[in-house]
């Protein structure tokens, strides 16, 4: 057994953030005090989260991680790992220091395979609009990831999403990782077939989800540029819809 403490024994070398994107903000602010100035991983999906934790931890350093790992609840205490890719870490808009390094070496020490960037924005982004196109579709029609491949109603949908999100990223300067994003994320539906993607566990759940962090923020930066993204817009208010509809029936 692991023991589980609310704040460590001892001043911490490394804070692992692994939180849903709307709640890392509060979780750092919680454990500002024994985090102090330990350098913070913040591994969230989506825009904008490294920033709200930096402004909870002002005397920290923090780092973006763009984690590829998966995992699955196999029972009560179980947790099945089913997937080991590359962490992707960094700062936005400059490149990496000593301690992401550090952090890169602990990581691959552990079995965990990480590597810094010279600028961790087009990771973000690219793992952003996959997750955006996948995840509001294969939640709102109840479906499995290989069924937004596969249906060719939820498939069209997917890829104006992600058609959306390359145009918002390209009038935001974003360069991205891969030539297409409507191709990345009908490959990924592809190749996680079998998943049910966090979007559509929470909605069933009734918890929150981290819509606004994907499409949400995709629709705030397009508006700045002027960028029409009428399918992103449609998912967000349609997963926000569905969610306030099963917060007010479950209250």
């Amino acid at each position: 057994m692991i023991p589980v403490r609310l704040a460590p024994d001892a001043p911490a070398d490394l804070v692992i953030l692994a939180t849903k994107a709307y709640a890392a903000r509060g979780a750092a602010a919680g454990a500002a005090g024994w985090i102090a100035d330990a350098p913070v991983l913040a591994i969230q999906n989506g825009l904008g989260v490294a920033a709200e934790v930096a402004a909870a931890l002002p005397h920290a350093t923090v780092i973006t991680g763009v984690m590829y790992q998966a995992a699955n609840l196999a029972g009560e205490g179980a947790v099945r790992h089913v997937a080991c890719l590359m962490t992707h870490l960094g700062y936005e808009g400059r490149g990496p220091d000593a301690t992401a390094g550090e952090v890169a070496d602990l990581l691959n020490a552990a079995g965990l395979p990480a590597r810094t960037e010279t600028d961790i924005t087009p990771a973000v982004w690219g793992k952003l609009l996959v997750n955006a196109a996948i995840n509001p579709v294969a939640a709102l029609a109840a479906a499995r990831n290989g069924e937004v491949a596969s249906r060719p109603t939820l498939r069209a949908m997917a890829q104006a999403v992600a058609d959306e999100g390359q145009a918002t990223a390209d009038a935001a300067g974003v360069a991205l990782p891969y030539p297409s994003a409507a191709r990345a994320a009908i490959d990924t539906a592809r190749e996680t077939a079998e998943n049910r993607c966090s979007m559509l566990q929470d909605l069933e759940a009734g918890r929150p989800t981290e819509i606004d962090y994907l499409n949400g923020a995709i629709v705030r930066i397009a508006e700045e540029r002027g960028v029409q993204v009428p399918a992103n817009r449609a998912v967000t208010a349609l997963v926000r819809q569905v969610s306030a509809v099963q917060k007010a029936g479950s209250s």
